[in-house]
């Protein structure tokens, strides 16, 4: 089981705060885009309280401030959001730019409050172009989501089989758990289609948890999720079943090779993996059932063939 303070492969957040450098490297890069602002909004209000008129007290209309204010609050939090969630690149950099602008744009409104921006000719023009500027920014940024998006949804067709749910994914692998597997198999059990079920088990994995951690133990598990998503069928579904188990839902297959095959293919992946992160190698052998359905058979009864397999195969290679 993974320990609390493990650090799993995919967690990013928890890959920031076991990193240092590149803790402190986010830090700097949120810190440069927060000043950045704050510096010109600071600057900004200083040059406008000189060329522009000062409204009295009671001119202000403080609705109107505490609307345009709550909209520059909402547009901040919309850019803190961004730099936690997204990876830079040119989409998060023109998305920054987008909503810096239109917060600024917002600010300008709330500044207009207080100061007579039309008093000075060059903070009326100001007003009226960051904001347009802004949404064009954020439109084109939209633009080149949707098709980054499109691209991440081709790479994630064979971890999801077409289905996207990500209430139930397994935080190391990121593929969909074993509660999910077994309503996916149960669903394409009920359509009446042959279905064929592959279950992956990697015996002794614990050794590896026990001697190098459970961070290297989390890299293993993400390389072998990793190769059987570039390995299997592309219709077919991957899953994380448990610990270190591993479940393919795929459509008949007839090929005698296979489990051969496939096990030296998540042999060598471990292997490589154990070498990036300890420098050393580690015996770990993978065992792969490969059943197929039976007509009015039930997603447990198709489980439990494959586990009994895999109990059979364990019990000759100890025997030997």
């Amino acid at each position: 089981m993974k320990k609390e303070n493990s650090l799993s492969f995919s967690d990013w957040q928890g890959l920031h705060h076991k990193v240092p450098a590149l803790k402190s490297a986010g830090r700097y890069r949120y810190g440069r885009v927060y000043g950045a602002m704050a510096l010109g909004c600071v600057l900004f209000a200083l040059a406008a309280s000189i060329t522009g008129e000062l409204k009295a007290w009671s001119d202000i209309d403080w609705l109107d401030v505490a609307g345009e204010g709550m909209v520059v609050v909402a547009v901040l939090s919309w850019l803190h959001f961004l730099l936690q969630w997204r990876p830079p690149g040119p989409v998060t950099q023109c998305l920054l730019a987008g909503f810096g602008s239109l917060g600024f744009g917002f600010y300008l409104d709330v500044l207009d409050e207080f100061i007579r921006l039309g008093g000075s000719g060059w903070g009326a023009s100001l007003e009226s172009v960051v904001t347009p500027l802004a949404v064009l920014l954020i439109t084109y940024a939209v633009i080149a989501l949707s098709q980054e998006q499109r691209v991440f949804a081709r790479q994630q067709l064979r971890r999801e089989a077409g289905v996207r749910d990500h209430r139930d994914i397994d935080p190391v692998t990121d593929l969909y758990s074993g509660s999910y597997c077994r309503h996916a198999l149960a669903d394409a059990l009920s359509e009446t289609k042959a279905v064929s079920l592959w279950l992956i088990d990697l015996d002794n994995f614990s050794a590896v948890n026990r001697l190098h951690g459970f961070a290297c133990g989390d890299a293993v598990l993400n390389r072998v999720a990793a190769t059987l998503v570039a390995a299997v069928p592309e219709e077919a579904l991957v899953c994380r079943y448990g610990g270190d188990r591993f479940v393919v839902i795929a459509g008949p297959t007839e090929r005698p090779g296979l489990q051969g095959a496939l096990g030296r293919l998540l042999s060598e992946a471990i292997q490589l993996a154990l070498y990036h992160r300890t420098g050393d190698s580690f015996e770990i052998a993978v065992r792969l059932a490969v059943v197929e359905s039976s007509p009015g058979e039930d997603a447990a009864g198709l489980l439990a063939r494959a586990n009994a397999e895999i109990l059979a195969t364990k019990r000759r290679d100890n025997e030997h």
